[in-house]
């Protein structure tokens, strides 16, 4: 088979390697679908990835093969597969921690989805490998995995009907946190910094989108809030200062949600005034990933329409012509990138 294998940032190649081998718990998945993420790039850019290594995780495609013990699942079948899952027993699973569970931090798609086929592992078979209705499409189904990361972001927060919630940012995962904000009835604002951007954050689902380098943030959000500040603050962008500049937004007693991922982004240290912390009982907290709790929640809410995830992919690729998407993605003139073997 064929795969995007990766060397340097500038130095991906679209070649031959070894088609997986599944054994007797596991299935074959040919790739049809799969997301380019920030993780993915950020991974390459900063060289957290190895050389030789084939990247990507958000994906479907269709069953090709099934070991001898697979009964749940047969040839044909369109799916998309969560690449992690938790075991469910351990401690951290218990109290609802399953990100941090050390079974869910284990690679368990081969070699990973920029690629033609891809293996899945046995303890990902009966939880994370999701059949697909035939309207669907597999780029639908790509999304499912980052709108599972918003369900868990948004309910991290404890978002009810009613609460107020400003996103900080206005890339795709702004957006889908926007939408399954809206499933849960909340007033939403976002801030970003691209016209385009915050324009179609108002087409899918925010019920107000500013250009932060043209409007005052602080004002608006106390003007539509009557002058408390945001219920919580979700920052999706991996920046310091929309950290320390979500103090000022967010109401007494409100939550903050750190959802930009800062692992692989050198960052300067990060200093928080945290009078409002202790005096205003402001929480802060992070959300990273998602379980399959909240990935088969992401799927319901995409095939019933609740989010719509299909407006949100603006380019398409073929895998061999990652570098130009990848140009587009730094470009920022784009949201959602999917790409095709």
């Amino acid at each position: 088979m064929r795969a995007l294998v990766y060397r340097d940032f500038t130095d991906f190649k679209w070649e031959e390697v070894e088609t997986p081998v599944i054994g007797s718990d596991e299935v074959l998945v040919r790739v049809r679908a799969c997301g380019l993420c920030s993780t993915d790039v950020w991974k390459a850019m900063y060289h957290e990835a190895k050389p030789g290594t084939v990247l990507g995780h958000e994906v479907s495609g269709e069953i090709a093969e099934t070991g001898l013990n697979v009964s749940s699942l047969k040839v044909g079948d369109r799916v998309a597969v969560f690449h992690r899952a938790e075991c469910g027993a351990c401690y951290y699973c218990k109290h609802g921690d399953e990100t941090l569970c050390s079974e869910y931090r284990q690679q368990s798609i081969f070699p990973g989805a920029f690629a033609e086929y891809i293996r899945v592992a046995p303890r990902l078979v009966g939880k994370s490998v999701v059949r697909i209705p035939d309207e669907m499409t597999h780029e639908e189904a790509a999304m499912i995995e980052p709108t599972a990361c918003c369900v868990r972001a948004v309910s991290k927060c404890g978002v009810s009907s009613g609460n107020s919630v400003l996103i900080i940012g206005d890339g795709p995962m702004a957006i889908l946190n926007a939408q399954v904000l809206k499933t849960a009835g909340a007033l939403v604002i976002l801030s970003g910094h691209h016209d385009h951007r915050v324009e179609a954050a108002v087409r899918l689902g925010a019920d107000y989108a500013f250009n932060s380098n043209k409007t005052s943030i602080r004002e608006k959000v106390l003007e539509l809030t009557g002058g408390r500040g945001a219920d919580a603050v979700i920052v999706a962008v991996s920046s310091t200062d929309a950290v320390q500049q979500s103090l000022k937004l967010v109401r007494e007693g409100g939550k903050i949600c750190v959802f930009g991922d800062f692992r692989d982004v050198p960052q300067p240290d990060l200093s928080l005034d945290l009078k409002p912390v202790v005096h205003s009982s402001v929480s802060i907290l992070g959300s990273w990933g998602c379980s399959t709790k909240d990935y088969h929640a992401a799927f319901n809410l995409i095939k019933t329409g609740r989010v719509r995830v299909r407006e949100i992919i603006t380019h398409r690729f073929p895998l061999e012509r990652f570098m130009e998407a990848l140009n587009v993605f730094m470009s920022k003139n784009c949201l959602k990138i999917i790409l095709h073997p």
